[in-house]
């Protein structure tokens, strides 16, 4: 079943680092519980996106390829509570 996604970011024709530093800021950006769904042409992008996604807290929710176009659908997660003593 497929999820409804709230942000869709279109990379198609980029390439490294240009993506990556794409994704990075839409990451930030959007609210914990949304979704994105990441399409992109690089094969590169695909590859090192997965670098880059330990340091956001987030939920894989699909990975899809199709042609030369990969797509990549998240979920943001609420970030860690640390706990104190």
């Amino acid at each position: 079943m497929q999820t409804a996604v709230d942000h869709i970011l279109d990379l198609r024709g980029m390439i490294v680092p240009v993506t990556l530093l794409n994704i990075s800021n839409a990451l930030r950006e959007i609210k914990s519980g949304e979704t994105v769904e990441i399409v992109a042409s690089d094969p590169e992008t695909k590859r090192d996106l997965f670098k880059i996604l330990r340091a956001f807290p987030h939920e894989l929710l699909n990975v899809s390829h199709e042609k030369t176009v990969y797509r990549v659908r998240l979920r943001k997660a609420s970030p860690r509570l640390e706990m104190t003593e």
